[in-house]
């Protein structure tokens, strides 16, 4: 019985499998954008193409949820897990339309660092969700995890010292406004990476 239903749970992790690489194959595009800033209709309608992409992952991860008796770890994690992944993209699209509508002349050194971090972030998220097949590769799970705090906190260093700069030399108000807001997205969209780690180091405390 046991053999029978093992397919049904590995079909999850595929399918997170699959969201993973959606994610940091996003986040990569997303860096281009600041960095290089050019095309950015094109670059930001497809990033809106990989959000929607993740949605239907995500719904399928729900679907199946909802049909499947046994799971290979809490269903309220496996629920915890999709969501939080879509909320990366979601905010990674988000933050590129606006980089798009708000026709600034060029990031700021800071914010291409962010995106940075959001890429890397997100490469250690796709590397930590393979590893969790097997619980029994807790220690290196927890290696990504522990680089994820560690890209947040440089995050939220980059984003104090240029919110303090802003007002330390505030340029004119609309200008300033959309600065911030930038500032804000890209902050949020680490933290979302920081919450996929969460919901990934609970899964193992709970498999430990």
């Amino acid at each position: 019985m046991r053999f029978s239903l093992l397919p049904r749970e590995m079909k999850f992790f595929d399918m997170f499998d699959e969201a993973a690489v959606i994610l940091s194959r996003s986040a990569t595009k997303f860096h281009t954008l600041v960095a290089e800033f050019d095309r950015l209709e094109e670059r930001s309608d497809d990033l809106t193409r990989e959000e929607r992409a993740c949605d239907e992952v995500v719904r399928r991860i729900i679907v199946a949820l909802d049909l499947t008796f046994i799971t290979p770890f809490d269903r309220e994690d496996i629920h915890a897990l999709a969501t939080s992944i879509d909320d990366i993209l979601d905010n990674l699209e988000e933050t590129a339309y606006r980089f798009a509508e708000f026709r600034i002349d060029r990031p700021t050194t800071q914010m291409v660092e962010m995106a940075r971090i959001i890429r890397d972030c997100a490469s250690n998220v796709e590397q930590s969700l393979k590893l969790c097949r097997d619980l029994r590769n807790a220690s290196q799970i927890q290696k990504y995890l522990e680089q994820i705090t560690r890209l947040e906190n440089e995050a939220d260093s980059i984003y104090r010292s240029s919110d303090s700069a802003l007002f330390a030399n505030p340029p004119d108000v609309l200008h300033l406004i959309k600065l911030r807001e930038l500032y804000s997205w890209l902050e949020e969209t680490v933290d979302a990476c920081k919450d996929v780690a969460q919901v990934i180091a609970n899964i193992i405390i709970k498999g430990g």
